[in-house]
């Protein structure tokens, strides 16, 4: 790929919220100046003045090359330098060590866990301070209650989502984003299929198996089940979406009623962890799946020698790339409507635009400079500086589609987007993934803000193989497999409400973590079907000794405070 040159935007017309503004064109003050435009792009007044921010992020990754010629404009356009620290080991530990220490970087993304930080004091209030800027704003104003904890402060800045307000809208639905996944190429095999209980989602891994004991020259794998650190959900959250739920938490909310229920102990999850015993005992579990680490799970989906697993897209996506890199589209794999028969599956997403008030950054108490930090994430939120961060440059990374209604990138472009380390090293996602940015459609001309959000794009990136493989479905995307999408009622979802650190319904939350961590593996592992009553009999024990009614009366409260709101 050539190196990038001067930022050439073409933009149908200007957003209303952005601040840009085109710099004179003086032949003068263009000779004088390197910055002066940039595709449009007036540089922050003090970009002359270099400042250096240190951003924790609750994800393990690596840092962006320091050549990576997207992140670097954005250095020479604002004297911004974003320093990523990652997470490595547990989250938990990192956040009691800078707690403890009252050792914060000049801002933190989280996620939920940021409930801790909170109630430790580490994050500035935010409330009277994104009014001062017109982009934060727009984008947040109209969901300020929803950002807003019990104290009265908003601390963190969403930035994942389609929010309330007058910029973006809801962006189609192609895939879903939670779920049983299997290989495309088990379900080809099996003559397409409609598959809906989980006994017809293992019944065509089994059959595929037992013809394919080998893949590529190496054993296939039937299903894994990834519980390594907080991505532990694959372990604890599938019974949930087996009731017809979406990804909500450690209970089960009925959306009738709005009552609540602990679906760890029912019977239904006794059901499917004993299938899960079955499964591992017929060798399609993997033995090796409670002992391996996010990498190693992650190296054995690229080797295409797994069949399914539970998990949510974005956690093994770059395994997908590689898949797709080394052509095996047949390899890659799409998830499916799974639930107990009868249950209408509740899987997919309409964004009801409503933040969770947690999964953001937020500035913290040791930033020495938070105005010069909420400036530059004002200056990212123009629109064509977005449009940098995720199409990159017209002609190089993109073009318009033949109407000029919509963007498509081009085959090298989508080639660096489905390498992980060019992702990372030769485009601006770092930047983009861990800032406020706009998601969805632009709502004054219907564009999509990221090649994820285009259908154009998303047809256009489809290979040959994708393409039969949908029409074999008589569909056009993969989430046509599932139900509608649901919009969800305010208070979704549970995980991310915030829980006082120390108190009875934080301890028992912790606890139900823990207990079922405990005893899951166990039931999954157990000897016989004697073996599996009896680890059952324990854990409904040690589970209905916890504190079961501060952590749910807690809950039922929440979601009254937010359905009210």
């Amino acid at each position: 790929m050539k190196k990038r040159g001067m930022l050439t935007m073409v933009l149908a017309s200007a957003m209303a919220v952005s601040t840009l503004a085109a710099v004179p064109a003086s032949a003068d003050e263009t000779a004088a100046s390197s910055l002066d435009i940039y595709g449009g792009l007036t540089p922050m007044e003090d970009a002359d003045d270099p400042i250096t921010y240190t951003i924790f992020v609750r994800d393990p990754g690596v840092a962006p090359s320091e050549d990576n010629p997207v992140i670097k404009k954005i250095q020479e356009l604002t004297g911004v330098t974003l320093k990523f620290e990652y997470l490595v080991g547990d989250l938990d530990q990192k956040l009691g060590v800078m707690i403890a220490g009252g050792d914060y970087p000049d801002a933190i993304f989280a996620g939920d866990a940021a409930t801790k930080l909170m109630d430790a004091g580490a994050f500035i209030p935010l409330e009277d301070e994104i009014p001062k800027y017109e982009n934060l704003n727009a984008m947040y104003s109209q969901v300020t209650d929803y950002l807003t904890q019990e104290d009265g402060h908003m601390y963190n800045m969403e930035i994942y989502g389609t929010m309330k307000n007058d910029v973006t809208k809801n962006p189609p639905v192609f895939e879903c984003g939670i779920g049983f996944y299997i290989q495309k190429a088990v379900l080809a095999e099996a003559g397409y299929p409609e598959i809906h209980t989980v006994d017809e989602y293992f019944k065509i891994i089994e059959d595929y198996m037992a013809k394919y004991p080998e893949i590529d020259g190496i054993k296939t794998t039937g299903f894994e089940i990834l519980a390594d650190g907080w991505r532990n959900w694959a372990l604890l959250n599938p019974v949930q979406n087996l009731l017809g739920a979406g990804n909500d938490g450690a209970i089960f909310v009925d959306q009738d009623t709005f009552e609540t229920s602990f679906f760890q102990i029912s019977d239904d999850a006794y059901d499917f962890y004993k299938k899960l015993n079955e499964e591992y005992h017929s060798g399609v579990v993997d033995p090796d799946t409670f002992t391996q680490d996010y990498d190693q799970y992650i190296a054995k989906l690229t080797t295409g020698t797994v069949l399914g697993f539970y998990d949510q897209n974005w956690n093994f996506g770059s395994a997908m790339n590689l898949l797709k890199a080394d052509g095996k589209y047949d390899r890659t794999y799409v998830a499916l409507p799974i639930t107990n028969p009868g249950v209408k599956d509740g899987y997919l997403d309409q964004s009801n635009g409503i933040p969770t008030g947690t999964n953001g950054i937020g500035i913290t108490i040791n930033c020495e400079n938070p105005d010069r930090l909420l400036r530059f994430f004002d200056w990212m939120l123009q629109r064509e500086v977005q449009d940098y961060l995720q199409w990159g440059e017209e002609g190089t990374d993109w073009v318009y589609n033949e109407d000029g209604t919509g963007r498509l990138l081009t085959d090298e472009r989508r080639a660096i987007n489905y390498d992980t380390a060019l992702k990372r090293d030769q485009t601006g996602f770092p930047l983009w993934n861990y800032c406020p940015k706009w998601t969805g459609l632009y709502t004054e001309d219907d564009m999509p803000c990221g090649p994820d959000e285009s259908a154009d794009e998303y047809m256009a990136a489809q290979s040959d193989y994708d393409q039969s493989f949908l029409e074999s479905y008589g569909i056009k995307y993969p989430a046509e497999m599932f139900s509608d999408p649901i919009i969800r009622p305010a208070y979704y979802p549970v995980w991310a409400m915030s829980l006082e650190d120390g108190s009875a319904a934080a301890v028992a939350s912790t606890k139900i973590t823990d207990v079922t961590m405990k005893f899951y593996p166990r039931l999954i592992l157990a000897s016989d079907e004697a073996e599996y009553d009896s680890i059952w009999e324990d854990f409904l024990s040690e589970f209905n000794a916890i504190d079961l009614d501060a952590y749910q009366t807690e809950i039922d409260r929440q979601i009254e405070l937010k359905m009210g709101k």
